[in-house]
């Protein structure tokens, strides 16, 4: 998994590198949504505009203007004191009207001189006039680059064009390339009028590129034409407020690193382009009206000492840009927002060393992602995940306020949520895939819960066993051979599922595991796989529930009947005092009862076999004591025998106070015996009830079968036999060959007889078998 999501990482890292343009469209909305986002900082109030605008168009003709006219608006604009004015118009057409009538008043309101020499005689040049004012001010024309040569190819300008190259001071590096070869190069030109360009030489294009999302976020302030370059609009305008005739440029072999006008350096990107840091949405700098400033109405106290930039908001002229605030941006506020920024020196950063910082927060992403989702488990992992991409995108928003640098949150985003989807699927993958296993190896034999919990701890089974204190329990049906002998195999089959059925939901219910079944037998024990602190206590609950189970399917197999239409079932002829005619199953299926051993001690399970075939099982002497427990029963006439050793357990109650399983538990000592083989005695209970469950007949038992017992331990035996006698009218089962009491009141008769010590001596109570 490791691996997988470091190479999740390096394909995020190549992308983040080429930028594909759907993962650009992604940043690019992250970008206008920090920009939105980010307070806008103190505006210049220096660019103004001039617009061209409906009123101006009602009053004073449609567009385009006769050139007498826009010479008296430029002019009345330089007198009011504007520092500068860029024109985001075109004027490549020449323009002709009829003179007579206007020479005399076109001198006298411009109050400059207006060269008529060389014209025919009743015709004035209105271009020439509109050359005359441009060369006694500081105007700048505008005019459009092509960068399409299809385009390029139905313009007839370019051949005609006077533009003048601009000067620029190259700072570069040894390897650094020529200017031509790291800005925009142009195919063609749309220029403005020769006669007009060469009055005013220093002219700017109005180009506003826009990014494939149609979006402009940057301008370029230099393209190269021809091996030449020339400014933008909004810099050249600049240029002439600030009495600039050139700009110093410093560049790499990766291109620009920044632009230099007076004393103020403009960041740029490799191509030369400016990030645009726009303040807000539409007319966020003054509006005038061309009819206004014709007519007197505005003037000096609006326009002196502002760069002027004009642009027309008519009906049909209308250039408008889409922006991250709005779709509908005057085009000419771009290049005013343009010259604020730079006057302001409040620029958006986008150095080369921050994708270099954006590529080591991607991989170190990357890398705390895999690393977390390799070794945690829980599904809490998407805490910190989230809290990474929210810190991620609150930290880029950080950056973008304070330092006015955008560095993109978004490939860091890509890796987080990359990563997490891909590892989670894997784990999950494998996850079902293991899970599918634990349930195929232990479903037949172990609680759902704990195959969960097996799968949670991730302890899967493995080649080999582990000691552990558990408690082994075994179960078997008495005298099952009888039932083989007065049953065909189908019968017994189907009278064998019903049981083990039972009694094996009871198990598993009770996180008990499924060793395997012997025929009739169930071998089963209780704290592994899965550790269960309370496997003594559950059992113990167990067997009750076993013997109240088994108490009620008799019930239920004595009162079913046959079919009156099916077969008979007593198909090996016995006696109708065997096997009524009626009914569906012999009488000793009527009185089927089960034994049961269980013991607790340190037990070896695991997987164990071989590589190609397991078999997860117990051994140890602790389980074959449980056996012996079991198959001892029927000595005593006791169905559930427990050792001290699972009574003796620790176990807490109901309010959660500590105490031992015999606390929990009904059950009286049966016998203290010595084994075959072994050193120390186990004490044998006969287990009946869970605490508080005895009836009143088995409370007296008990009382009398402990009198007994004390009287028998201390070699009392007249007493021990008479109480054992008395004990006998109410053991708990009178279908049996043999009972505790029974049993107890025959040995002290015989120990009456031959004592089990010399006399003098004290005897132990304990039992010492001599054969298994």
């Amino acid at each position: 998994m490791f691996i997988t999501g470091m190479v999740t990482t390096l394909i995020v890292a190549v992308l983040y590198i080429f930028r594909p343009p759907m993962l650009q469209f992604v940043d690019y909305k992250i970008y206008d949504e920090f920009m939105r986002r980010s307070s806008v900082g103190e505006k210049t109030n220096v660019p103004a505009i001039v617009d061209i605008d409906e009123e101006s168009l009602a009053a004073l003709g449609q567009w385009p203007w006769p050139r007498y006219r826009m010479a008296l608006l430029l002019a009345k604009i330089q007198q009011a004191g504007a520092l500068s004015t860029g024109l985001d118009m075109l004027l490549a057409e020449p323009d002709r009207t009829s003179p007579q009538t206007i020479q005399e008043s076109l001198q006298n309101e411009l109050g400059v001189t207006v060269n008529f020499k060389g014209l025919p005689k009743g015709l004035m040049d209105n271009d020439q006039v509109l050359a005359d004012v441009l060369a006694q001010g500081r105007f700048v024309l505008g005019f459009y680059f092509d960068f399409n040569e299809k385009d390029s190819e139905h313009h007839e300008h370019s051949s005609e064009c006077a533009l003048e190259p601009f000067s620029i001071s190259q700072i570069r590096t040894k390897d650094s390339p020529s200017l031509d070869k790291l800005t925009r190069t142009a195919i063609s030109a749309i220029c403005p009028l020769p006669t007009l360009a060469r009055a005013s030489p220093l002219c700017g294009f109005y180009n506003s590129i826009t990014d494939f999302d149609g979006v402009v976020r940057r301008v370029p302030l230099i393209i190269s034409w021809n091996g030449k370059q020339y400014p933008s609009l909004a810099l050249a305008t600049l240029m002439k407020a600030m009495n600039k005739k050139s700009v110093i440029a410093k560049t790499t072999k990766y291109g620009f690193e920044s632009i230099r006008v007076g004393k103020t350096v403009i960041p740029v990107d490799a191509r030369g382009q400016m990030l645009v840091r726009y303040r807000g949405g539409v007319s966020e700098f003054p509006y005038y009206s061309a009819r206004d400033i014709l007519s007197g109405k505005i003037g000096e106290k609006e326009l002196k000492g502002k760069i002027v930039l004009m642009g027309t908001s008519a009906a049909g002229l209308r250039d408008l840009r889409v922006t991250p605030y709005t779709p509908n941006y005057p085009g000419v506020e771009v290049h005013a927002t343009v010259i604020d920024n730079i006057l302001t020196k409040d620029f958006l950063l986008r150095p080369d060393w921050i994708p270099g910082l954006g590529l080591i927060i991607l991989l170190a992403a990357g890398i705390l992602t895999t690393i977390l989702l390799t070794w945690t488990r829980s599904l809490l992992i998407v805490l910190p995940i989230a809290v990474m991409g929210i810190a991620t995108v609150a930290g880029a928003l950080f950056v973008f306020r304070t330092y006015h640098a955008y560095l993109t949150p978004t490939y860091a985003l890509i890796t987080l949520g990359l990563n997490f989807t891909t590892l989670t699927l894997i784990k999950f993958w494998r996850e079902e895939g293991q899970k599918k296993f634990l349930r195929a190896t232990f479903s037949s034999y172990l609680a759902p819960e704990l195959i969960d919990e097996m799968f949670s701890k991730r302890e899967m089974p493995e080649l080999g066993g582990e000691a552990k204190t558990i408690t082994a329990y075994f179960t078997d049906i008495q005298s099952f051979s009888t039932f083989s002998e007065k049953l065909t195999a189908t019968q017994l089959v189907e009278l064998l599922n019903e049981y083990l059925s039972v009694m094996t939901d009871i198990l598993i219910d009770n996180k008990g595991t499924l060793d395997k079944y012997e025929g009739d037998a169930i071998i089963a024990f209780f704290g592994a796989p899965m550790d269960v602190p309370d496997n003594a206590l559950r059992a113990c609950r167990v067997a009750v529930a076993m013997q109240q189970a088994n108490n009620e399917l008799r019930d239920k197999w004595s009162k079913e009947k046959k079919l009156p239409d099916d077969p008979t079932r007593n198909t090996k002829g016995f006696p109708e005092a065997e096997w009524a005619t009626d009914e569906k199953w012999p009488k000793v299926v009527h009185k089927m009862r089960t034994r049961i051993g269980i013991n607790t001690g340190e037990i070896v399970v695991g997987n164990m076999g071989s590589a190609m075939r397991m078999n997860y099982t117990m051994m140890g002497d602790s389980v074959n004591l449980a056996a012996r427990l079991e198959e001892g029963a029927k000595q005593f006439g006791i169905f559930t025998a427990v050792s001290h050793f699972t009574l003796e357990m620790d176990a807490t109650d109901e309010s959660g106070k500590p105490c031992k399983v015999m606390d929990l538990v009904e059950a009286r000592l049966i016998d203290n015996i010595q084994v075959v083989g072994k050193s120390e005695p186990v004490r044998i209970y006969e287990l009946v009830a869970m605490k508080g469950d005895l009836t009143e007949n088995e409370k007296i038992l008990f009382e009398l079968f402990s009198k007994a017992r004390e009287h028998y331990v201390k070699t009392e035996w007249d007493k021990a036999i008479e109480l054992y006698k008395e004990a006998e009218k109410y053991e708990r089962f009178t279908d049996t060959k043999v009972t505790p009491s029974a049993v107890f009141r025959k040995r002290a008769e015989e120990y009456k007889i031959n004592p089990p010590v010399p006399a003098g001596e004290v005897w132990d109570g304990v039992y010492r078998m001599t054969k298994k």
